[in-house]
């Protein structure tokens, strides 16, 4: 049988250097990690050119919404066209305007649901600025202009103003 002192016991083995490689190899790997967790949760940032422009943005398409605005003034001055029915124009050209701007639908929207509609940093403006108008032209529109004083004292041109305003701001 064997002697147990015959038997060569083998020396200690070293791992500090293959762990510290390994522990560094981590550390990197996980410095990586989170620097590419934040680069990929950043916002992305859109290329502005110059060939891809809205319909809004269209000279042409600016003159034919400028031009409806003008007609209901138009109108309005020649008496053709009543005070209120000149409101329901111009609230429906700024509604009509803003469907085609957003590429959805607000011609029947409320004032809830235009606050409710998805807003980006690139629409917030414009959003923010078709329920003010929009707002603006609810008193003239359906307002009793003797409980409502605000109803009585805007005038169609103003009202086209606002109308107008919020074509040439449009973003």
């Amino acid at each position: 049988m064997n002697d147990l002192n015959d038997l060569n016991p083998v020396s200690q083995l070293d791992l500090m250097m293959p762990l510290a490689a390994i522990a560094l190899g981590c550390l990197a790997a996980a410095i990586a990690l989170v620097v590419l967790v934040i680069v990929l949760s950043r916002p992305r940032r859109r290329r502005v050119t110059t060939d891809r422009r809205g319909v809004h943005m269209d000279g042409n398409a600016l003159a034919r919404w400028r031009s409806e605005v003008d007609d209901i003034v138009r109108r309005h001055d020649e008496g053709t066209l009543s005070r209120e029915d000149a409101f329901v124009e111009l609230a429906e050209v700024a509604r009509r305007f803003a469907s085609v701007a957003l590429g959805a639908d607000v011609s029947a929207s409320t004032l809830a649901e235009l606050s409710l509609l998805p807003r980006t940093s690139g629409n917030q403006h414009s959003l923010d600025l078709l329920k003010q108008t929009i707002g603006a032209l609810y008193p003239p529109e359906f307002a009793d202009a003797t409980l409502n004083p605000h109803a009585n004292s805007v005038d169609v041109r103003q009202a086209a103003a606002w109308v107008s305003n919020l074509i040439e701001r449009w973003r």
